[in-house]
Parts: structure tokens; sequence; C-alpha cells
């Protein structure tokens, strides 16, 4: 690729007479002095400034990344605008030189300096090129480049007067990307700020909470495709959440406390400090083969993309000192995805996610309290009478069956009376827990008032509902402990929507049956009286 320029016009053109250098330095100031205003347009402004009162033949302003992997063109000038910079990896060229030696580098034919490179193409005009570290407080930020045709050069003279310039220079350039952070940081945090406001207020479960947390981790990281996370369910970890993955497929995935950690890659004390850690594509990989999950290896092998990825950030969710969460955010595209900014984001928002966890896990054990018994740790009285009216409108909608159960346990007032309240207790709890083994997961147990319980049956018709309730109560029959031999329950069964159509109705009926079998002498009564 070629600057616009031949050798013939680089030659023969009149020699490039030196601007007054103190125009040049009291422009280079008057833009510096803007540039902390408008930090965004000081490379391009300073680079035009360079070029114009300078008289060089162009002049480029290359930045380093905050990864420090690369060397990226912000600005540039005259024949410099032609042929841009782009990105240069780290090590390449007479830049890095610059960079690495902190002195300036002189090249005075480019064409033929094997230490150059030029992004994206061969150099094929004579040109001269002055290379100048930019040093910040803080160490280099960058390359100044001032370019001059090959057969004039850059005058000793002149490159000690740009040496002196890239001082404050390299200072402003430093200001200017520090205020530019610093507004991108207060930007992130206000919007973190209304994230975290805006999910912690909303009425959503666990799950859908995770859910919502995920898609906004990838909206805020940078490079940021994919992501996952997965939260403790006892002693192991399982996947709530995912963005890019296929979550049904993952959630028989369970690893244990130790799998993390592993898999986490850093000490423990960095874990519980919620530092996030990169890891390659390839480390991954490795990781993963040895790190087998103790439930769903196939699953995740087939649904884990492990296969494509690039990069991954890891970010422990840690509460109250111990790991309940692990988010990953995954790039499959770029293996240079995540870099200095995006930890940082990923600091912040994993501490934001382990406060709305918190406050998500307080509202559910206060919901959980206000609708539980604590002795037995089926639903209570209240939150029954609110499902049964629930099912029963939408059974009214749709036509299908509801049954209503109530329970008695016989002899209660006699166990407290002769072995005191504990062995009572034990009684209770041993009901319910029979219960909740002989009745499906959508069905609803209760305890529905002192030695009484309740069960819902939603879709179901009397007879299924007696069938449920035989099995339990005749465990419970034979059922030995500190009360003695056996737990006897009666048990009264009303249907929706021949017993009735309302609570009341189901209960008043159930109620009648439940004292009928008392004085028959059956377990279950489901019809009659």
């Amino acid at each position: 690729m070629r600057f616009g320029m031949d050798r013939s016009t680089l030659h023969h053109s009149k020699p490039r007479v030196p601007r007054d250098r103190s125009r040049l330095l009291l422009e280079v100031v008057r833009v510096l002095h803007e540039g902390v205003v408008d930090a965004s347009s000081l490379p391009q402004r300073l680079a035009d400034t360079l070029c114009r009162e300078g008289g060089f033949a162009g002049v480029a302003l290359l930045l380093l990344e905050p990864s420090g992997k690369a060397l990226v063109g912000v600005g540039h000038s005259g024949i410099s605008a032609r042929y841009p910079a782009g990105r240069v990896p780290r090590g390449r060229g007479v830049s890095w030189e610059a960079v690495a030696r902190r002195q300036p580098v002189y090249v005075a034919n480019l064409v033929e300096d094997p230490r150059v490179y030029v992004p994206g193409g061969d150099l094929r005009d004579a040109l001269a090129g002055l290379f100048l570290p930019l040093l910040g407080r803080l160490g280099p930020v960058g390359v100044l480049v001032v370019h001059a045709p090959g057969g004039e050069g850059i005058q000793p003279e002149e490159r000690s007067f740009l040496e002196q310039v890239t001082s404050p220079v390299a200072l402003a350039v430093e200001n200017a990307l520090l205020y530019e952070r610093l507004g991108r940081a207060v930007a992130l945090r206000d919007e973190l700020l209304e994230v975290t406001r805006a999910l912690a207020g909303a009425e959503l479960d666990v799950g859908a909470l995770c859910q919502r947390m995920v898609h906004e981790a990838v909206r805020l990281v940078p490079g940021a495709e994919r992501a996952s996370l997965s939260v403790r369910e006892g002693e192991e970890f399982v996947f709530v959440a995912a963005v890019g993955y296929d979550l049904a497929g993952l959630r028989c995935v369970r690893f244990t406390e130790q799998d993390r950690l592993w898999w986490y890659g850093l000490d423990e004390a960095s874990l519980l400090a919620g530092r996030p850690r990169l890891l390659s594509g390839e480390e991954a990989r490795r990781r993963a083969a040895a790190t087998r999950p103790v439930h769903g290896a196939e699953a995740m092998d087939r649904h884990g993309d492990m296969e494509t990825l690039q990069v991954t950030l890891g970010v422990p969710i840690v509460l109250d000192g111990s790991l309940e969460a692990f988010l990953n955010l995954d790039s499959h595209s770029d293996p240079d995805a995540f870099g200095e900014e995006s930890v940082e984001v990923a600091t912040m928002f994993g501490h934001q996610v382990a406060a709305i966890l918190k406050g998500a896990r307080l509202r559910a054990l206060l919901a959980h309290q206000a609708t539980t018994d604590s002795l037995t740790g089926v639903y209570n009285r209240r939150y029954m009478e609110q499902r049964l009216r629930e099912e029963l409108a939408r059974a009214g909608r749709g036509g299908s069956p509801v049954s209503f159960a109530l329970l008695d346990v016989v002899g209660l007032k006699g166990v407290n009376d002769t072995l005191g309240h504990a062995a009572g207790d034990l009684v209770l709890q041993e009901v319910a827990r029979q219960l909740r083994e002989a009745v499906r997961a959508s069905d609803v147990v209760c305890r529905y008032g002192g030695d009484e319980f309740a069960v819902l049956f939603p879709d179901t018709g009397p007879t299924e509902a007696a069938r449920a309730l035989r099995r339990a109560l005749g465990t419970l029959a034979r059922r030995e402990g500190v009360w003695g031999e056996g737990i006897p329950v009666n048990a009264g069964v009303a249907a929706f929507p021949q017993d009735g159509r309302s609570a009341e109705a189901l209960a008043s009926v159930a109620d009648r049956r439940m004292y009928r079998a008392r004085q028959v002498g059956v377990d279950v009564c489901e019809e009659g009286a």
C-alpha cells in the first residue's frame, strides 16, 4: 500500500522549512489545555497541530492498551492519516522498541530498516521516522511518531525539541486517559446502582432474578458474549441461569465446592475475596477435563461448548465469607476479549450480585417463614386458604377437579399429657413427613391447626386423593417411636365441584367426613356425610 506520494515527489519537493518553535510550542500548549475539557478529541487535535505547525510530513499518536498487549493508533495527521497505524501487537516494530527502551528511536529510512512493522501492508515510500515514547507519571502511555521525507530527515535540533515537547504531551495524554476512565467508571457505577435498585426491588423468584443478573452481566462487562451462573445448593453447585448456553441441558450438572476452587484456579484467599480471574480457552479446557462434575458430566460435555471457548472470566460470589455462587463470563470469538476494564467491571458487578442474592435470599426466607409452620416445615393455614382459593378459581375456569382433605391426629393430647410436648412434637413432625412423601410435588400439605393437617390435591379427583392418603396413614399406623406403636390419623376428603364450589364449602364437607371416618373406624372417608 502507498501513501499517495511516490519517491520522486518526496525527493524533489522543496526542503521543509521548520516552523517557529515558539509558535509550535504555544499551539501545543493550547491544545493540551483544551484537552482537559475535551479529552476524547485530544489525540487527533495534537497530531494535527504538530503536523501543521511543525511542518512535518505526518504525525501519529499511538496509545498503550490497558492490558499492555498492543499499541493502538488514535490520532493520525498528514501522510500518517493515509496509512493509519491501527493495532500494533506487543514487541512488533520500532514503536515497541522505543517503549521498551524508554528512549527516542530515530530511523533515517523506514523502508530499509528491518525493525519497521507496518500493520496491514509494506511501506514503499522513503520516509524518516522519529519514535518518541510518552512517559507519564505511572509509566509509558504511548508513542508519538513523527514522519519526514527520507531525503531530508529530521535534524538533531528538531529531535531535541520534540523530545522536550513529549513530556507535557505525555502528562496531558495520561490525564486525558485518567479523566476518560474516571468518566466511564462514574457512568458505570451509576448504571450498576440503577441495575441493583431495579433487580433488588423486582418481585421475582430467585431463579428469575439470577437470569436477569446474568443478562445484565453480559450487557455491562466489555467483551462478554455468553455467561452462566452456578449457585450453591447444600454442598453442591448447580447452574441456575445462562445466556448463550442451553440452561435446560445444564441443570442436571453438579459441582462440589472443591471443584469450583479448582476451576477458579487462584488461591482460596483470592476466591473468598471475590477476585475475578482469567483463563485462556486452552487452560479452561484442561481444567474442565480434570474437574468432572459429580453429576451430569455428559450434559456438561454436550452443552458446555468448551471446544470453542476462547477465554473465560470467572467471578466468585461470596456471601458472609462463604462461596455461594460462581459467575462465568465467556468469549467464543476473541482470546483478548477481556481487558483491564472488563476485570474492573466484573469485580464491581460481582459485589452487586452478592448484595442482590443476599437480599433475595432474605426475602425468600421471610416469605417462607410467613407461610410455613415452624415445627413441621409444611405450609401453614394462611397459605393453604390462599392456595385453595387460587386452585378453585383456576378449576372454575378450566373445569379440572380439585380435592381437599382434612386430617386429625388421634390421641395427640394424650401423648402430650403423658409423655410431654416434646414427644407430641415428634408425632406431628412424623405425620408431616409421611404426608409429604405420599403426595406429589404439586400437592400442598399444611398444618391446619393444633392436631389437624390439610392436603390440597390440584387436578385430582377424590378417589385418587383418598388412595394417596391411605398410603400415608397406613405407614403412620405402623410407625413406632417414643409415643409407642402407631400414630392413628383420620381423614375426610371433599371434591370440587360435586361437594361445593367455595373454599368454605369444601372445608366444611371435609371436616364432617373426617369425624365420620373416626366414628365408623376407617382411615379415610371420601363420600357421604
